[in-house]
């Protein structure tokens, strides 16, 4: 499977995700094993996913507890940076 089908697959279960916001721990493992089956891309991309796999785990924390929550920001971001991945690395 190609880095862009890979990537390509990715932005539906974000956009999955978005609609439903279930299972947000199984979300966030699937975008870092998602990153992670990408080939010939730099470790630094990894690192970054890493990043984004902590974001989603503590928004959905800060949400649950009540606190004000920033997950309206990070999958739009997320998604810009899975688009920049795909014009990067396809």
């Amino acid at each position: 499977m190609s880095n862009k089908t890979v990537l390509e697959r990715l932005l539906v279960e974000i956009d999955e995700y978005d609609k439903n916001r279930r299972d947000r721990d199984a979300f966030a493992q699937r975008v870092y094993e998602s990153i992670e089956a990408l080939e010939g891309i730099p470790y630094s991309v990894q690192q970054q996913c890493r990043d984004w796999q902590y974001k989603i785990e503590t928004e959905g924390y800060f949400d649950e507890e009540g606190f004000e929550s920033e997950i309206q920001e990070v999958i739009p971001k997320l998604k810009e940076w899975v688009n920049e991945l795909i014009q990067a690395h396809s």
